[in-house]
């Protein structure tokens, strides 16, 4: 590594050192093609875990292409020890695989961009997700396309693409043409799952991975109360109860609060917000447009399969998630007119939402990629020509706000993020949708401050377009 790639290097292990003895499960996700030399790789990701989620997954070959997931000894191999080896030139060996190596071209070696300590996918879940990317040569030759497709529909365990097996190996989303190794840190804090309010008792915890101090840990929160914050305080390490799991530290604790109250949860270590939750009593309405949808929909089921539709999809699933988006917004307290699901309206807005301010959301619904249909296009060219209408009625104070809202995760769309930001769209995956499900519907609707959020949110992402252009 040159200098700039090793400053990247050591400010990203720097950052997570403070939590870093948690990590006691660290796996390393690959997909390569098969050389004399070894397999070169396409792309690769180590996870540093509290606990293994999953068995390691078998080896899987086609052809030349190769994909595996190889548990690293730490008794062995330090983390940074293995990324220096898969960017050396002899490359790392893994014992009866081989030696993987992360090519570099041939006018630069590999680069290390630098790392994201708050990435975008960690805090659409509220939760710190630390990422550092290291690119290497460009991958095309080694995985042409669509051969390397149809290669993939042929084998044993056939699949359908080469995007469809970095799913499966949790490699996530192919983006642009470079080979890349990312090493990713997940939350070694968090708030604890299983802590519920009911009534006037909330039962809170945190869970956080063996090997770290419970002095350093703290539960944060605050309370709301019809939209108010009525309370805010934190609960240190040593004034909560503790025992122990297999993997991991269990700190909980209770208190009274209001019937109907919100709490939001903040867990933090060592001085580092770690994971943010937000609880409700979810049998106490405050809410009432959520009140009148119970009687339609009792269990809330009909909205959750709308929302959030399994795949492959069948039947009108794009109109059942067009018709749950708008459903939603009503809920959350926007007026909202549907026209998508209408043959004779279908090449107008998909939903507009107004405000009680009377500011309009224009929404555009995908079941897919954001750049699918030109939807990217379309939805940016309407809300251009929704502006211009109201300047000319001399309404240029209303403020109109492009959404487009996918049922896919934040990973999966996460190449088309950029276009939409540039654009100034506002972008809404599938966690958008259940953190809305679990968190929103309980709250009194606010329109107004959920737009302006939606609002704040653009105009930061394309501040920090224009920061990181004018470096």
């Amino acid at each position: 590594m040159n200098e700039y790639s090793q400053r990247q290097f050591d400010a990203f292990f720097s950052a997570i050192a403070g939590w870093r003895d948690a990590y006691r499960n660290v796996r390393l996700h690959y997909i390569g093609v098969s050389a004399e030399s070894g397999i070169s790789l396409v792309a690769a990701r180590i996870y540093l875990d509290v606990a293994a989620s999953e068995p390691v997954k078998a080896i899987f070959r086609a052809g030349r292409v190769v994909a595996g997931q190889w548990q690293i000894p730490q008794s062995v191999h330090a983390v940074e020890n293995v990324v220096q080896e898969l960017v050396s030139e002899r490359g790392l060996n893994i014992p009866e695989v081989g030696r993987l190596k992360l090519e570099s071209d041939e006018r630069q070696e590999a680069f290390v961009s630098p790392p994201i300590l708050l990435h975008p996918e960690g805090l659409n879940t509220g939760s710190r997700l630390a990422v550092l990317t290291v690119t290497g040569k460009n991958f095309g030759e080694l995985v042409p396309q669509p051969d390397t497709d149809w290669l993939l529909k042929a084998a044993d365990t056939p699949y359908d693409s080469l995007q469809e097996l970095c799913f499966d190996y949790s490699l996530g989303v192919l983006r642009g043409d470079k080979s890349a190794l990312e090493v990713v840190a997940r939350t070694a804090v968090q708030v604890l799952g299983r802590s519920t309010v009911v009534g006037t008792q909330a039962d809170l915890g945190v869970w956080m991975g063996k090997g770290l101090d419970r002095n350093e840990v703290k539960l944060g929160f605050r309370l709301l109360d019809n939209g108010k914050v009525v309370r805010r305080d934190t609960v240190s390490g040593p004034q909560l109860t503790w025992t122990e799991e297999s993997d991991a530290l269990i700190g909980t604790m209770q208190m009274e609060v209001p019937s109907g109250a919100i709490i939001q949860c903040i867990a933090s270590y060592s001085g580092h917000a770690q994971n943010v939750q937000w609880l409700a009593d979810p049998t106490i309405f405050k809410n009432p447009r959520a009140a009148v949808f119970e009687l339609i929909d009792s269990r809330g089921e009909l909205l959750r399969s709308f929302l959030q539709p399994e795949f492959p999809l069948r039947g009108k699933a794009a109109d059942d998630f067009e018709s749950g988006i708008a459903w939603l917004l009503w809920i959350l307290g926007f007026s909202t007119a549907a026209f998508g699901t209408n043959a004779k309206s279908t090449d107008a807005f998909d939903t507009v939402a107004v405000t009680p301010n009377g500011d309009i959301a224009v929404i555009e619904t995908t079941l897919a990629l954001l750049r699918a249909d030109s939807k990217l296009s379309k939805l940016s060219a309407r809300a251009a020509r929704l502006r211009e209408m109201l300047a000319r009625s001399n309404m240029k104070h209303i403020q109109v706000l492009p959404v487009i809202v996918s049922a896919m995760t934040a990973d999966e769309v996460k190449a088309d993020i950029p276009a939409a930001e540039e654009s100034g769209i506002l972008v809404l995956t599938r966690e958008n949708i259940v953190s809305a499900l679990e968190l929103e519907l309980s709250r009194y609707p606010n329109a107004n401050d959920l737009f302006a959020r939606g609002i704040a949110q653009i105009e930061e992402k394309q501040r920090a377009r224009l920061q990181s252009r004018s470096r």
